[in-house]
């Protein structure tokens, strides 16, 4: 029987955290603060404090400014963003110390834009209403974290990618990958694991297309619990000829008639995107009003970003203003051909699926696994029936990582505290989970992973399927990620990059099949969920959450009431039309 050093190169560690973006490194530093004695190993497939989407996004982090209570917070989230989905304790504890996280960013080396008197300069949604600011941090951020993760003596494994949880019984004791240089095996046992891998993007924008989905079905083949997996088909408005993001687009909306399709989908001012505007795009193309396109002069919102974010009139941010000024650079020169001042515009699918499902710690349900950042963000519930992120707050994203790595951190520490001696691995399930990582570098001819990525991609990304829910297509859907499925023993990789990407893909198929699987057994339509077929808002039969697993290889599903007696915040009972009221 092999023991685990016959298997590859192992390192030990007090608590192993697998992904060094902005959540990771949050975690890490949290750990060595909380026990400086603990030894904490961050190993990443790029290179931590480069890696994730924290440096190519907007910068911004949503919090409560002096005008915001968190009881105000809470009210309008339940209302008005994730429709009595959410888990309104875990949303509550949120909203009344999530504001803790800038004094950490700052104190971790993060620059955030102050005002003269020292407090954080702020912004409002223009025109909405809404309990909440965004403060605005460099896009550097995630560098001047790995600097301080390296003070307080946390080790680093760049350039190896984690495929597979190692567990000793029920336990997660580490996990086991390669190295995408060589391809030589990499185990790391651990007597705590924090999961900071990111969400699942499909890799369809660019922006976003390092979110691939690892972490969540790593932590689903350990055995853990997956919720809200039917949120992830997050969309951005995007023009057509740069696919760039045209923010504040989906307000402006006109079809080839000339009509104003925004208030027609989508009434009233509204705190971020919503589904409805993919819905909208989608409905003016099948009926021949097409093709769709915004009116650039309008757009306050776009008008504001590009001052927000490409110059330093509100915030001084040297790293966001240079990669800001460049993209949209690049974007205005793909759009000086558009149409008298009214670009071309259509959904840019992002998907942001993050179903891990944790507690208040952000343990996950399986013994020694903890979860953070957009690994788990849906999955938390406490954002309720969005994609997270953003989960309809721009800036909860950045937010939401810091503030769940805290937590998982301490409840990792406290784990630890409780355990003995940090327990093995079982070797022959190790053994097992090498020969089938490396399988497809074995196969002379085969499926490649991205032909496997375009497949899935077909499945996801149109409207019909992913955001227009109904019965028919959505089984049409599912029928194209279960051949897919049955094709994956055919992958082959040609190289240890490649076969980083055949994980990849196997990641990609599971997470579509979970989508599409509670997608299908959620009846109703609620929030960003929508459904053609059933249109209406079901509280008397829906205020669950679907719940799904893996039992002896077959995805079980069930749903769990959302346990309201407890929480301040009730609907009416029955069925409501509101989430479809423009029929």
């Amino acid at each position: 029987m092999a023991d685990l050093e016959s298997l590859g190169e192992v390192a030990r560690t007090d608590v192993l955290v697998i992904g060094g973006g902005i959540a990771g490194l949050s975690a890490a530093i949290s750990v060595k603060e909380k026990n400086p004695r603990l030894e904490v190993l961050v190993v990443e497939k790029a290179t931590a404090g480069w890696a994730g989407k924290a440096a190519r996004g907007g910068g911004i982090l949503a919090f409560l400014t002096p005008d915001d209570s968190p009881e105000d917070f809470v009210r309008y989230h339940v209302e008005h963003i994730g429709c009595y989905l959410e888990d309104q304790e875990l949303l509550m504890e949120y909203a009344c110390t999530c504001n803790q996280v800038l004094e950490l960013l700052d104190s971790w080396g993060a620059r955030i834009a102050r005002d003269r008197r020292g407090y954080w300069k702020y912004v409002k949604t223009p025109g909405a209403e809404v309990p909440w600011g965004l403060a605005g941090v460099d896009l550097d951020m995630c560098v001047h974290l790995r600097r301080r993760a390296s003070e307080l003596g946390c080790r680093f494994m760049d350039k190896t990618a984690i495929v597979e949880l190692l567990k000793s019984g029920d336990r997660v004791t580490g996990a086991i990958g390669f190295d995408v240089r060589d391809g030589s095996c990499r185990l790391v046992l651990a007597r705590a694991t924090i999961l900071a891998t990111g969400s699942q993007n499909y890799r369809v924008m660019p922006m976003w297309s390092c979110g691939r989905g690892d972490g969540i079905a790593a932590a689903y083949r350990a055995g853990a619990c997956m919720r809200n997996a039917e949120f992830g088909s997050f969309v951005n408005m995007i023009h057509v000829a740069s696919r760039e993001v045209i923010f504040g687009a989906e307000d402006h909306m006109f079809n080839a008639r000339g009509e104003d399709i925004s208030s027609r989908y989508r009434p009233g001012i509204q705190p971020d995107i919503c589904a409805m505007s993919a819905v909208g795009w989608y409905l003016e193309h099948v009926e021949g009003r097409a093709p769709v396109r915004v009116k650039a002069e309008e757009n306050v919102l776009q008008i504001g970003s590009e001052v927000l974010f490409s110059t330093d009139l509100v915030w001084k941010r040297p790293a966001a203003i240079a990669f800001w000024s460049r993209l949209w650079e690049k974007a205005r020169r793909a759009e000086r051909e558009s149409d008298h001042g009214m670009p071309e515009i259509m959904p840019g699918f992002i998907g942001e699926q993050s179903p891990v499902m944790v507690d208040h710690g952000m343990a996950t349900t399986v013994p020694g696994l903890f979860a953070v950042g957009d690994v788990s963000y849906s999955g938390s519930a406490w954002t309720g029936a969005v994609p997270s992120p953003p989960g309809r707050i721009r800036g909860s994203g950045l937010m939401n990582a810091v503030w769940s790595a805290c937590r998982g951190a301490a409840s990792a520490v406290e784990y630890i505290s409780g355990e003995g001696p940090g327990a093995g691995a079982d070797a022959s399930l190790a053994a097992e989970s090498k020969e089938r990582i490396y399988r497809p570098l074995g196969r002379e001819r085969g499926v490649s992973a991205l032909e496997m990525v375009r497949r899935v991609q077909q499945a996801v990304t149109p409207v019909r399927y992913s955001n227009w829910k109904r019965e028919d297509r959505m089984r049409e859907a599912l029928g194209m990620v279960l051949e897919a499925k049955e094709v994956l023993s055919s992958l082959k990789g040609e190289d240890p990059h490649d076969l980083a990407r055949c994980n990849e893909a196997r990641s990609m198929v599971l997470c579509a099949e979970m989508f599409y699987r509670a997608s299908l057994l959620r009846k109703e339509s609620r929030g960003w969920f929508l459904r053609e077929d059933y249109p209406d808002t079901d509280n008397s039969n829906w205020l669950k959450w679907i719940i799904l697993q893996d039992r002896e290889g077959e995805m079980a599903l069930w749903t769990e009431d959302i346990p309201l007696e407890r929480y301040p915040y009730r609907p009416p009972p029955g069925r409501s039309a509101t989430t479809l009221a423009w029929r």
